[in-house]
Protein backbone atom coordinates (compact mmCIF):
# COMPACT_ATOMS: atom_id res chain seq x y z
CA UNK A 1 0.00 0.00 0.00
CA UNK A 2 3.32 2.42 0.72
CA UNK A 3 4.14 2.28 -2.55
CA UNK A 4 0.97 3.49 -4.52
CA UNK A 5 1.69 6.97 -2.64
CA UNK A 6 5.60 6.66 -3.30
CA UNK A 7 6.31 10.13 -5.53
CA UNK A 8 7.60 9.41 -8.89
CA UNK A 9 11.08 10.25 -10.09
CA UNK A 10 11.42 13.60 -10.65
CA UNK A 11 11.98 15.25 -14.14
CA UNK A 12 14.82 17.44 -15.95
CA UNK A 13 12.02 20.36 -15.85
CA UNK A 14 11.01 19.47 -12.19
CA UNK A 15 14.61 19.50 -11.16
CA UNK A 16 14.58 23.00 -13.45
CA UNK A 17 11.90 24.27 -11.53
CA UNK A 18 12.65 24.02 -7.93
CA UNK A 19 16.32 24.94 -8.50
CA UNK A 20 14.56 28.40 -9.92
CA UNK A 21 12.31 28.37 -6.65
CA UNK A 22 15.56 27.72 -4.29
CA UNK A 23 17.51 30.34 -5.73
CA UNK A 24 14.54 33.17 -5.58
CA UNK A 25 13.86 32.21 -2.22
CA UNK A 26 17.22 32.06 -0.88
CA UNK A 27 19.00 34.56 -2.96
CA UNK A 28 16.21 36.73 -1.45
CA UNK A 29 17.62 39.86 0.77
CA UNK A 30 13.90 40.21 2.54
CA UNK A 31 13.47 36.91 3.21
CA UNK A 32 16.16 34.27 2.23
CA UNK A 33 17.60 34.87 5.65
CA UNK A 34 16.96 35.27 9.84
CA UNK A 35 14.58 32.29 8.98
CA UNK A 36 14.17 29.12 10.49
CA UNK A 37 14.85 25.87 8.22
CA UNK A 38 11.13 25.13 8.33
CA UNK A 39 10.06 28.51 7.39
CA UNK A 40 12.67 28.18 4.23
CA UNK A 41 10.85 24.92 3.16
CA UNK A 42 7.84 25.60 4.03
CA UNK A 43 8.27 28.83 1.72
CA UNK A 44 9.89 26.15 -1.07
CA UNK A 45 6.95 24.00 -0.84
CA UNK A 46 4.71 26.68 -1.49
CA UNK A 47 6.10 28.18 -4.41
CA UNK A 48 7.30 24.85 -6.30
CA UNK A 49 3.46 23.96 -5.94
CA UNK A 50 1.96 27.16 -6.70
CA UNK A 51 -0.38 26.37 -9.36
CA UNK A 52 0.10 30.81 -10.37
CA UNK A 53 3.30 30.07 -11.41
CA UNK A 54 4.92 29.28 -15.24
CA UNK A 55 5.74 25.90 -14.71
CA UNK A 56 2.96 23.28 -15.07
CA UNK A 57 2.37 21.37 -12.42
CA UNK A 58 2.14 17.28 -13.00
CA UNK A 59 2.96 16.24 -9.39
CA UNK A 60 2.65 17.94 -6.04
CA UNK A 61 5.30 17.66 -4.12
CA UNK A 62 5.54 17.88 -0.19
CA UNK A 63 8.40 19.46 1.39
CA UNK A 64 10.18 16.42 2.94
CA UNK A 65 10.91 15.54 -1.07
CA UNK A 66 11.83 18.64 -2.10
CA UNK A 67 14.39 18.63 0.49
CA UNK A 68 15.81 15.69 0.07
CA UNK A 69 15.65 16.33 -3.93
CA UNK A 70 18.09 19.79 -3.36
CA UNK A 71 20.03 17.79 -0.46
CA UNK A 72 21.00 15.25 -3.76
CA UNK A 73 21.25 18.16 -6.26
CA UNK A 74 23.13 20.50 -3.90
CA UNK A 75 25.57 17.81 -3.07
CA UNK A 76 26.19 16.51 -6.73
CA UNK A 77 26.91 20.07 -7.42
CA UNK A 78 29.25 20.94 -4.65
CA UNK A 79 31.20 17.68 -5.07
CA UNK A 80 31.78 18.62 -8.88
CA UNK A 81 32.80 22.23 -7.94
CA UNK A 82 35.03 20.48 -5.57
CA UNK A 83 36.82 18.71 -8.42
CA UNK A 84 36.53 21.63 -11.11
CA UNK A 85 39.03 23.51 -7.56
CA UNK A 86 41.23 20.33 -7.17
CA UNK A 87 41.68 20.47 -11.31
CA UNK A 88 42.38 24.50 -11.51
CA UNK A 89 44.90 23.74 -8.74
CA UNK A 90 47.04 21.40 -10.78
CA UNK A 91 47.03 24.25 -13.84
CA UNK A 92 46.53 22.04 -16.74
CA UNK A 93 48.50 23.79 -19.49
CA UNK A 94 46.18 25.07 -21.97
CA UNK A 95 43.10 23.81 -20.62
CA UNK A 96 39.93 25.61 -21.76
CA UNK A 97 36.97 25.14 -19.49
CA UNK A 98 35.52 22.78 -21.44
CA UNK A 99 38.33 20.64 -20.79
CA UNK A 100 38.53 21.18 -17.18
CA UNK A 101 34.89 20.25 -16.34
CA UNK A 102 35.48 16.75 -18.05
CA UNK A 103 38.55 16.48 -16.32
CA UNK A 104 36.46 17.28 -13.24
CA UNK A 105 33.71 14.68 -14.26
CA UNK A 106 35.70 12.18 -14.06
CA UNK A 107 37.58 12.60 -10.92
CA UNK A 108 34.57 12.54 -9.63
CA UNK A 109 33.28 8.99 -11.03
CA UNK A 110 36.26 7.60 -8.91
CA UNK A 111 33.54 8.15 -5.57
CA UNK A 112 31.25 5.26 -5.41
CA UNK A 113 28.19 6.97 -5.25
CA UNK A 114 28.79 9.24 -8.33
CA UNK A 115 30.24 6.05 -10.97
CA UNK A 116 27.61 6.40 -13.15
CA UNK A 117 28.82 9.76 -13.56
CA UNK A 118 27.54 13.64 -12.95
CA UNK A 119 23.42 13.54 -13.42
CA UNK A 120 22.64 16.97 -13.02
CA UNK A 121 23.74 18.92 -16.29
CA UNK A 122 20.40 20.27 -16.80
CA UNK A 123 20.91 22.37 -13.44
CA UNK A 124 24.36 23.17 -13.59
CA UNK A 125 24.18 25.83 -15.56
CA UNK A 126 22.12 27.97 -12.95
CA UNK A 127 23.84 26.36 -9.76
CA UNK A 128 27.28 26.42 -10.53
CA UNK A 129 28.23 29.88 -9.24
CA UNK A 130 25.34 30.28 -6.67
CA UNK A 131 26.72 32.10 -3.27
CA UNK A 132 27.16 28.59 -1.61
CA UNK A 133 29.54 27.71 -3.28
CA UNK A 134 32.04 31.22 -3.14
CA UNK A 135 33.15 30.65 0.07
CA UNK A 136 36.39 29.00 0.09
CA UNK A 137 37.30 30.07 4.14
CA UNK A 138 34.48 27.69 5.17
CA UNK A 139 32.98 25.80 2.60
CA UNK A 140 31.62 22.74 4.28
CA UNK A 141 29.73 24.98 6.99
CA UNK A 142 28.70 27.69 4.44
CA UNK A 143 26.92 24.60 2.15
CA UNK A 144 25.17 22.77 5.40
CA UNK A 145 23.92 26.30 6.71
CA UNK A 146 22.73 27.05 2.85
CA UNK A 147 20.89 24.02 2.45
CA UNK A 148 19.39 23.32 5.87
CA UNK A 149 21.16 21.39 8.26
CA UNK A 150 20.30 18.01 6.46
CA UNK A 151 22.80 15.86 8.78
CA UNK A 152 18.96 14.87 10.87
CA UNK A 153 17.35 14.44 8.01
CA UNK A 154 19.94 11.64 6.90
CA UNK A 155 19.42 9.55 9.96
CA UNK A 156 15.75 9.53 9.61
CA UNK A 157 15.69 8.52 5.92
CA UNK A 158 18.34 6.16 4.73
CA UNK A 159 17.81 6.58 1.07
CA UNK A 160 18.68 10.10 1.11
CA UNK A 161 22.31 10.68 0.12
CA UNK A 162 25.41 12.43 2.07
CA UNK A 163 28.91 13.03 1.43
CA UNK A 164 30.88 10.13 1.20
CA UNK A 165 34.22 9.18 2.92
CA UNK A 166 37.36 9.36 0.71
CA UNK A 167 37.88 6.56 -2.18
CA UNK A 168 41.03 4.44 -2.66
CA UNK A 169 42.80 5.10 -6.01
CA UNK A 170 42.66 9.46 -4.74
CA UNK A 171 45.80 9.02 -3.27
CA UNK A 172 47.85 8.79 -6.57
CA UNK A 173 46.58 12.44 -7.66
CA UNK A 174 46.67 13.68 -3.91
CA UNK A 175 42.93 14.87 -4.19
CA UNK A 176 40.55 14.90 -1.73
CA UNK A 177 36.73 14.97 -3.44
CA UNK A 178 34.36 14.54 -0.04
CA UNK A 179 35.93 17.82 0.71
CA UNK A 180 33.87 20.04 -1.23
CA UNK A 181 36.58 22.74 -2.49
CA UNK A 182 33.72 24.98 -3.62
CA UNK A 183 35.47 28.84 -4.10
CA UNK A 184 36.39 30.79 -6.83
CA UNK A 185 32.64 31.78 -7.84
CA UNK A 186 32.37 35.30 -9.31
CA UNK A 187 28.60 35.27 -7.37
CA UNK A 188 28.04 38.02 -4.99
CA UNK A 189 26.46 37.14 -1.84
CA UNK A 190 23.01 38.55 -1.82
CA UNK A 191 22.61 41.51 0.34
CA UNK A 192 20.59 40.69 3.86
CA UNK A 193 17.59 42.30 5.53
CA UNK A 194 19.69 44.81 7.97
CA UNK A 195 22.47 45.85 5.83
CA UNK A 196 19.58 47.03 3.31
CA UNK A 197 17.99 48.69 5.52
CA UNK A 198 20.94 50.34 6.75
CA UNK A 199 21.59 51.17 2.99
CA UNK A 200 18.50 52.93 2.51
CA UNK A 201 18.54 54.75 5.70
CA UNK A 202 21.83 56.15 4.54
CA UNK A 203 20.90 56.56 1.39
CA UNK A 204 17.74 58.93 2.43
CA UNK A 205 20.32 60.79 4.71
CA UNK A 206 22.96 61.22 2.40
CA UNK A 207 19.97 62.53 0.07
CA UNK A 208 18.54 64.70 3.16
CA UNK A 209 22.00 66.12 3.20
CA UNK A 210 22.82 66.89 -0.63
CA UNK A 211 19.44 68.51 -0.39
CA UNK A 212 20.46 71.15 2.36
CA UNK A 213 23.34 71.81 0.96
CA UNK A 214 22.03 72.60 -2.22
CA UNK A 215 19.45 74.81 -0.47
CA UNK A 216 22.38 76.79 1.36
CA UNK A 217 24.11 77.24 -1.78
CA UNK A 218 21.22 78.70 -3.12
CA UNK A 219 21.10 80.78 -0.64
CA UNK A 220 24.93 82.04 -0.82
CA UNK A 221 24.40 82.58 -3.91
CA UNK A 222 21.16 84.88 -3.04
CA UNK A 223 23.49 86.75 -0.45
CA UNK A 224 26.10 87.53 -3.19
CA UNK A 225 23.61 88.45 -5.67
CA UNK A 226 22.14 91.36 -3.32
CA UNK A 227 25.99 91.44 -1.90
CA UNK A 228 26.92 92.31 -5.28
CA UNK A 229 23.81 94.60 -5.84
CA UNK A 230 24.02 96.81 -3.20
CA UNK A 231 28.10 97.38 -3.26
CA UNK A 232 26.92 98.62 -6.73
CA UNK A 233 24.43 100.71 -5.61
CA UNK A 234 27.11 102.13 -3.13
CA UNK A 235 29.52 103.05 -5.92
CA UNK A 236 26.93 104.43 -7.42
CA UNK A 237 26.10 106.61 -4.55
CA UNK A 238 29.31 107.30 -3.52
CA UNK A 239 30.40 108.44 -7.49
CA UNK A 240 27.54 110.81 -7.22
CA UNK A 241 28.84 112.56 -4.34
CA UNK A 242 32.70 112.41 -5.28
CA UNK A 243 31.27 114.25 -8.51
CA UNK A 244 29.68 116.75 -6.66
CA UNK A 245 32.57 117.27 -4.45
CA UNK A 246 34.55 117.67 -6.91
CA UNK A 247 31.93 120.24 -8.88
CA UNK A 248 31.60 121.99 -5.68
CA UNK A 249 35.15 122.27 -5.37
CA UNK A 250 35.52 123.47 -9.49
CA UNK A 251 32.80 126.30 -8.81
CA UNK A 252 34.33 127.74 -5.67
CA UNK A 253 37.65 128.31 -7.75
CA UNK A 254 36.02 129.35 -10.65
CA UNK A 255 34.44 131.83 -8.58
CA UNK A 256 37.92 133.08 -7.40
CA UNK A 257 38.52 134.03 -11.11
CA UNK A 258 35.32 135.40 -11.69
CA UNK A 259 35.52 137.48 -8.51
CA UNK A 260 39.12 138.84 -8.70
CA UNK A 261 39.85 142.50 -10.04
CA UNK A 262 41.51 142.44 -13.11
CA UNK A 263 42.71 146.21 -12.02
CA UNK A 264 44.68 145.02 -9.62
CA UNK A 265 46.98 142.84 -11.91
CA UNK A 266 49.95 144.17 -13.49
CA UNK A 267 50.76 141.46 -15.35
CA UNK A 268 48.86 142.18 -18.88
CA UNK A 269 49.55 138.73 -20.18
CA UNK A 270 47.87 137.56 -16.82
CA UNK A 271 45.35 139.85 -17.16
CA UNK A 272 44.47 139.28 -20.42
CA UNK A 273 44.65 135.53 -19.46
CA UNK A 274 41.83 135.96 -16.83
CA UNK A 275 39.79 137.89 -18.34
CA UNK A 276 39.15 135.02 -21.08
CA UNK A 277 38.58 132.93 -18.26
CA UNK A 278 36.11 134.77 -16.76
CA UNK A 279 34.41 134.85 -20.19
CA UNK A 280 34.76 130.95 -20.38
CA UNK A 281 33.67 130.50 -16.94
CA UNK A 282 30.53 133.12 -17.69
CA UNK A 283 29.36 131.50 -20.79
CA UNK A 284 29.62 128.00 -19.09
CA UNK A 285 27.07 129.02 -16.50
CA UNK A 286 24.85 130.71 -19.03
CA UNK A 287 24.65 127.46 -21.06
CA UNK A 288 24.02 125.60 -18.15
CA UNK A 289 21.52 127.53 -16.90
CA UNK A 290 20.05 127.15 -20.23
CA UNK A 291 20.28 123.20 -20.48
CA UNK A 292 18.04 123.31 -16.78
CA UNK A 293 15.31 125.77 -17.56
CA UNK A 294 15.03 123.81 -21.23
CA UNK A 295 13.91 126.30 -24.22
CA UNK A 296 10.64 127.43 -22.76
CA UNK A 297 9.76 131.58 -23.64
CA UNK A 298 12.63 133.65 -24.29
CA UNK A 299 14.85 131.84 -21.72
CA UNK A 300 17.79 131.18 -24.57
CA UNK A 301 17.20 135.68 -25.51
CA UNK A 302 17.58 136.19 -21.67
CA UNK A 303 20.85 134.26 -21.27
CA UNK A 304 21.90 136.19 -23.74
CA UNK A 305 21.28 139.05 -22.73
CA UNK A 306 22.74 138.03 -19.49
CA UNK A 307 25.73 137.19 -20.90
CA UNK A 308 26.11 140.28 -23.12
CA UNK A 309 25.76 142.14 -19.92
CA UNK A 310 28.44 139.95 -18.03
CA UNK A 311 31.05 140.70 -20.83
CA UNK A 312 29.82 144.45 -21.02
CA UNK A 313 30.30 144.75 -17.17
CA UNK A 314 33.97 142.45 -17.92
CA UNK A 315 35.12 144.45 -20.67
CA UNK A 316 35.04 148.12 -18.76
CA UNK A 317 31.89 149.99 -20.59
CA UNK A 318 29.52 151.71 -17.67
CA UNK A 319 32.01 150.91 -14.92
CA UNK A 320 35.41 152.06 -13.65
CA UNK A 321 37.52 149.15 -15.36
CA UNK A 322 39.40 150.42 -18.17
CA UNK A 323 39.32 149.38 -21.71
CA UNK A 324 41.95 147.89 -22.97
Amino acid sequence: MASQHRSSSYTNEEDLHLCHVYLDISQNPIIGINQSKDQFWARIEYDYNNPQSEFTITQARPKRSLQCRMQVILTAVGKLRGCIRQIENLNPSGASEQDILNRAKTLLTQDAKYQKGFKFDHVWPILKDIEKFASVNNPTSTFQRQIGNFASSQSESPTSESPTSATPGLSDFSLNINNEEIGGSSAERPIGVKKAKLKRKNDEQLATVLDTIKGENQQLVEILKKGNLDRQQNFDQNYQLQMQKVATSVFKEENKILYMDLNSIANLNVREFTRNEQLRIMQKRAQEQGLGAGSQGQGSQNNSDDFGQYYNILRGSGNNFPEY
